[in-house]
């Protein structure tokens, strides 16, 4: 299995703010899944980082690298915020060093990211989005995503915010990279109780949905108040992605907190 971690912040530019905690986040979805991994172990997944403030080029370089290997699975997490490349429809992943008005040259395209996915070698691949995005990318993002699905070339699951920049020093109201990757970890900490011993995006899309106060249903349950604040993307059926189920084995085994460390280049 290849597990690619790309999570671009870009901390100098107030209105890309939500990118920050990308690399927080890659480095959650990392431990959770090297140690939940229910048919390879840690051992048999080889994990592709990219520093958080590297360029577009040495982003894409380092996927492109990971997929033309062979293997049963393509992971590849995706963390940061999106600006909207108005020139050539497309999101585009904003990296450091970016300003306002150069982001969508200097960002990774999304669908680099998904063409590389899709002619690489392994049996299958799957794209997680832990993204925010600025409020024209977020009015774009459904259909473009939709139609990358439509074309069946490379699956995507995720989550993706908007984001609304602080005003007068206060916090943001919604929006921060690595939101997905948080809730993922926690959950796979403590594990499904009922769920079966094997637990795949499937299974866990449903739990991850109601972990998030900006999910469209839990919008929904406010009675008409805010609009839901992210746009999320349901799994493939039968992934190949397998995790095992800590629930299973609370009480049979005495199992302190995971510790290591971070993944390289994090």
């Amino acid at each position: 299995m290849e597990l690619v971690l790309l999570g671009a912040e870009c901390p100098d530019e107030r209105a890309f703010g939500g990118s920050l905690g990308a690399a927080q986040g890659a480095q959650r979805f990392w431990r959770a899944v090297t140690t939940t991994l229910a048919d390879a172990g840690p051992g048999r997944c080889r994990v592709t980082t990219v520093h958080p403030e590297a360029d577009a080029n040495a982003a894409l370089a380092a996927l492109q690298q990971a997929a033309a290997r062979e293997g049963r699975l393509l992971l590849v997490y995706l963390a940061g915020q999106l600006a909207w490349d108005p020139r050539r429809r497309r999101p585009v992943l904003v990296v450091a060093g970016s300003l306002r008005d150069s982001a969508a040259q200097r960002g990774l395209a999304c669908d680099w990211v998904t063409s590389a996915m899709a002619h690489g070698s392994a049996a299958e691949a799957l794209l997680v989005v832990d993204l925010t995005a600025d409020q024209e990318a977020w009015q774009e993002w459904p259909q473009w995503a939709r139609t990358v699905t439509a074309t069946g070339s490379v699956p995507i699951w995720g989550r993706v915010a908007r984001y609304e920049p602080p005003r007068r020093g206060r916090a943001p109201v919604h929006g921060r990279a690595g939101t997905l990757a948080e809730a993922f970890d926690a959950l796979l900490d403590v594990g499904l109780p009922g769920a079966p011993a094997v637990l795949d995006p499937g299974t866990l899309h449903p739990a991850l949905l109601a972990l998030d106060p900006d999910a469209p249903q839990a919008a929904a349950g406010r009675g008409g108040g805010s609009p839901a604040a992210a746009h999320w993307l349901g799994p493939p059926e039968g992934s190949r992605l397998l995790l095992r189920n800590r629930a299973l084995l609370r009480g049979l085994l005495r199992t302190g907190p995971r510790r290591g460390p971070a993944p390289p280049g994090y």
